[in-house]
Order: C-alpha cells, then structure tokens, then sequence
C-alpha cells in the first residue's frame, strides 16, 4: 500500500488541476457566460433551445444549491432529470439519508412503498425517528457497542445511468476549452440507450471516511495528465460529500485510446478533524450494468449517542430515535 506521501507524489507528478470547489451554504457561482448561450450536451442555441430554467452543475438531490451553470438548455436539463440523474438520486438516496444530506426537499426519507404502511426513517427535529415491523425488520441494534446495522433498499435504478450521471457532473465543470476532448462522451450520457457501449472500463473508485463529516458542503475537483505523464487516464472528476468519495475516470477517446489500461493511486480524501478516524475504507464499484436493478440491499453501520425504543403489540411497528454520533 502506497504511503502518503508517495500518493501526493503521483498526483503532483501526474495531474494537474482545471477546477476546484468547495460549496459552502450561500455560496452562489455561475458556470459560463449568460450572454452567450450554447448547450455544452446537445450543441444547440437560441432560438432552437431555451435557457430559462436553472441548471445545477452539480445535481441537487446531492445537496447543492448554488453551483449553477450557464450551458445547459431547458430540453437537455429535463432529459437529465427525469433519466441519469433520477438513476443518480435513487442509487444514492441510502447513503444521502443516513448521512443528512439536504437535497432540494431537505434529508430525503427512507420508506417502503405500497399501499400498507411500513417501515420509514425521517430525519426530524436533530435526530432519525425510525418506524420498523418486527415482520419487516430493517435494523438490528448493537446495544452494548451503541451501533445500529440498517438494511435498506435502493429504489430502482440502472447502474451505468448512474455512472453516466456522475460523468454529466464531471463534463459540466470541465473548463470550455477541455471539452473537444470529450465528443464521444457527449454523446454517450445524451443516449437513452444505455445498450451501447462506451466506458466500460471505467471502476469508480470509492473512498469512504468514518466518523463525523459536515453534512452540508461539497467538494469537487477536475484532474487532466499532464503533458508529460504517461499510463495514467487522461481526466478524473472527483467528487466528496458526507462521508463519501468518488473518483470518476472522464473517458477521452481521443487521448485514452480504445482499449488502454492503466494504474492509478486513489485520490486521497480531506482528513478528518477525529484522527481516530483517519482510516478511509475503499472500493471499486463497477457501475457498467445495462439492466435495471430492483430490491437491492444496502448495509449501513452506524453509531448513536441515545435511542429510545417504544414495544408496540407484537406485528405492529416499534419506534426508535436517536442522533447519530458517527
């Protein structure tokens, strides 16, 4: 395993940075030129394409309010939202619950479908009030390590919807004269058909912090190779909030080659002000399935300070609350 220093190292040796960001509540930055507008996904203009509604660089549901961008007509706006970045939404929601994450209603709420009440986790009042059946248990409580094990399923989504989304974020904040390099990409994540194969050689590289992280910034990153690197990708976006990291490879047919491979350190996330939980754990997630994905389980171990439990008859739903401490 490569030490610390040996990854700033490969960084400062191979990449350089285009962008940076680190989105604060009230911050408020625009993409672009209003003046004059073209759609950077579908290469179209007034008066073909609109450009009233609000374009968010990064999408909302991931807690962003005011990075906004310039370049995104009306039609490929709501093209995105009802398609990749709904499959974005609904893969991450999980995480985004758990981790307090406000999107653009707020923490969004965990709850079973159907028309029979069931289970559900909401957010209220600094705390998560939790609703489970004992017939349809979705936590299993360590009470002598103060730990909470959740089972909780995604809604349905399409992983390399998924992945597309997360590189629509990465094309919508390379710098303008990056995007010639990216015309295959373009087109991939405009496709509804997510049949057709581009960047299926491309692990997104997942780093997960432990312990308390704000829950209400944003950080991201576009890195392009330097010139004179070799055998590395040629652009990575890198995205963190919560407890979360992702680095994301932006395929460039045109100087990644069609089947190159390569190695590659895993960008080091910020450190946390706990140094007890400086230890990050990390995967490769392979996000190049073309088939929707229903019921899948997601395992989230989290630790709390108080929870208070309420009996109920037996079949009926029991209450637990409590803060999160980790």
């Amino acid at each position: 395993m490569a030490t610390d220093d040996e990854v700033r190292e490969f960084y400062v040796d191979n990449y350089e940075i285009l962008g940076q960001w680190m989105l604060r509540p009230g911050d408020r930055t625009e993409l672009g030129d209003k003046t004059s507008r073209i759609c950077r996904f579908c290469g179209e203009t007034n008066p073909k394409v609109t450009f009233r509604k609000v374009a968010h660089a990064i999408p909302e549901s991931l807690g962003n309010k005011g990075l906004t961008s310039y370049y995104e007509c009306d039609a490929c706006n709501e093209l995105f939202g009802n398609g990749i970045e709904n499959d974005l939404g609904n893969w991450s929601k999980p995480m985004r619950t758990m981790a307090r994450i406000r999107g653009k209603s707020g923490v969004p709420t965990m709850k079973k479908g159907g028309d029979v009440p069931g289970w559900r986790i909401e957010f209220t009042n600094g705390g998560f009030e939790i609703k489970s059946y004992e017939d349809d248990p979705i936590f299993e409580m360590d009470e002598l390590n103060n730990r909470v094990t959740f089972k909780l399923k995604r809604d349905p989504y399409t992983p390399v919807a998924v992945l597309k989304a997360f590189m629509k974020i990465g094309l919508t904040l390379m710098p303008g004269k990056e995007v010639e390099n990216f015309s295959h990409l373009l087109a991939w994540i405009r496709d509804t058909d997510h049949s057709h194969l581009f960047a299926d050689k491309c692990p997104v590289i997942y780093t997960f912090s432990p312990g308390p992280r704000p829950n209400d910034l944003i950080g991201a990153m576009i890195l392009r190779r330097k010139p004179a690197a070799a055998k590395v990708p040629y652009a990575y976006l890198i995205l963190m909030y919560g407890n979360e990291q992702f680095q994301v490879q932006l395929p460039s047919k045109e100087h990644d080659g069609a089947n190159a491979q390569y190695s590659i350190l895993p960008f080091p996330p910020p450190r946390s002000a706990y140094p007890q939980f400086d230890r990050p754990g990390r995967a490769l997630l392979d996000l190049t399935g073309r088939e929707v994905v229903r019921g899948e389980v997601v395992p989230i171990v989290m630790g709390y300070a108080i929870a208070e439990k309420r009996e109920t008859p037996r079949g009926g739903p029991g209450d637990a609350t409590g803060a999160p401490s980790d």
